[in-house]
């Protein structure tokens, strides 16, 4: 399957899609993964590390508000132990350069965990009536941690930091009026 308009798959992938019980039973994760790429915008995309992962935020919130499927079953890289081991194993050696799919959206699964779908459904609403972004992925990332900052009436800062996120001093002072995020889960334990 690939993105196309709206997605390009073989006949016999096709299938699944008309068959919503099995759907429901099993999921449909690369149909919407492809579906998925053509509801990206470049204003918060920040490739290389984002284009296999933000995709992939539609293929939850279908699994789960359509489907009714519990996350932990809709794919096996999202699964309980994984999520903790990739999140444990970036937080202890962790780059942006090895900040990209299953590692990526974990950082949106995270966000979506503690504020919601409504919390993305604000932050996209916000872009869509931007004018000025940033062409980088510096600015464009320092633009999204302020912009969901501000939805979530949270200084997220430290938590897109902790994700190798290179927000700037500027935008952590602007942050700094916001109330602290106690439960970052990325937050390493005091030792």
């Amino acid at each position: 399957m690939h993105a196309g308009y709206p997605i390009m798959m073989h006949v016999s992938s096709a299938r699944k899609l008309v068959k919503p019980q099995k759907a429901r039973k099993k999921g449909i994760w690369g149909a919407i993964h492809e579906l998925g790429h053509n509801q990206q915008r470049g204003a918060w995309e920040f490739p290389p590390h984002t284009t296999e992962c933000t995709c992939n935020l539609w293929s939850l919130y279908i699994h789960e508000t359509v489907l009714g499927m519990d996350r932990k079953r809709v794919h096996a890289a999202i699964n309980p132990t994984s999520r903790k081991k990739r999140a444990a194993r970036f937080l202890k050696e962790g780059t942006l350069g090895a900040w990209n799919v299953w590692t990526a959206l974990e950082t949106y699964m995270q966000l979506q965990e503690a504020f919601g779908w409504e919390a993305f459904k604000k932050v996209f609403a916000t872009y869509r009536h931007m004018k000025k972004v940033p062409k980088g992925n510096k600015g464009k990332m320092n633009l999204y941690a302020e912009t969901f900052s501000r939805a979530v009436n949270m200084n997220l800062a430290p938590f897109f930091k902790a994700w190798a996120w290179p927000i700037k001093p500027a935008v952590e002072e602007k942050l700094a009026e916001l109330p602290e995020w106690t439960t970052n889960p990325m937050i390493k334990p005091s030792s």
